[in-house]
């Protein structure tokens, strides 16, 4: 199987943040070469705004329809679509991009990004990418960019969040089927391969979403949010990771927020370039 490694230099369309340099900073870092080493082809494309900034919404509406677009031609060709970008916003234009009515989610994330416009206190747009993803707000919007089928919620699988706000959103996933394994004082509070083993009998199929700060701030400094404390070590991230490409076929991955100006020791680009490893093990693999 080969890759389309898809840069997204931009954070929910705002190319002056500073996860925006995440995605070059990778390829330069030697993302392509650690996938290449595994004896599969790999092609490189950047997905950028066409139009000057003009809001959150617009902008990162244009950007997610050329990344459906990208993901769509990806798939197409049976290459593995790995998207290095600067916001959760992306998974919108990942998602979009393929045939996801039956589809899973494996989802590594401190936050849930679960509020909707009536929860949320902030605004802010990317805490919101769960809740667009399964149908709870932004259909239409969603639909611009490309298949807004809605992911059924017992097929989502969320590791390693500690951070709901406001009480709302934790209400909200309360009350939902998805399957939260919040992580506490860096440790996992359900059995991961449980979990994913129940996921397994509900889908065969999966899209895997990382952001960054899932880790503990230790591990991985580098992200866009406050750090939050007690998350994942690289050994916890690879476990599940390996445990899903062991049971699902993955139709994409994402990688996310990766700060370059925030790590430390590039503590965060060594953890970002292991993953991209594993992932290139599971694409010679013929997934």
């Amino acid at each position: 199987m080969d890759v389309r490694l898809i840069q997204v230099p931009s954070h929910a369309g705002d190319e002056q943040h500073g996860t925006s340099s995440g995605p070059a900073r990778l390829v330069e870092a030697g993302a392509r070469g650690l996938l290449v080493a595994h004896g599969i082809d790999v092609k490189i494309e950047t997905v950028a705004r066409d139009a000057p900034f003009r809001d959150t919404a617009a902008s990162a509406a244009r950007v997610n329809k050329s990344l459906a677009a990208t993901i769509r031609e990806a798939v197409d060709r049976g290459d593995l679509p790995i998207v290095l970008a600067g916001s959760c916003n992306a998974a919108l234009g990942v998602v979009a991009g393929f045939e996801h009515a039956r589809c899973g989610v494996v989802w590594i994330d401190a936050h849930a990004d679960f509020n909707t416009p009536e929860s949320t206190t902030s605004g802010f747009f990317p805490g919101m990418s769960m809740a667009v993803l399964t149908g709870h707000c932004f259909s239409s919007y969603w639909a611009q960019i490309g298949d807004n089928t809605p992911i059924a919620e017992e097929n989502i699988a969320i590791f390693g969040v500690r951070e709901l706000s406001p009480d709302a959103e934790r209400h909200r996933l309360e009350q939902s089927p998805i399957r939260d394994v919040p992580w506490r004082d860096g440790q996992a509070q359900d059995d991961v391969i449980r979990v994913l083993d129940e996921l397994r009998q509900r889908t065969t199929d999966v899209y895997l979403h990382v952001d960054f700060d899932a880790f503990a701030p230790e591990v991985a400094p580098g992200v866009a949010d406050d750090p939050v404390h007690g998350g994942l070590s690289l050994a916890d991230a690879e476990t599940i990771i390996r445990g899903t490409v062991e049971r699902f076929r993955i139709q994409a991955v994402t990688l996310a927020t990766y700060t370059p100006a925030a790590d430390e020791d590039e503590k965060t680009l060594g953890v970002a370039l292991r993953l991209v490893d594993v992932l290139g093990e599971y694409a010679a693999s013929g997934g």
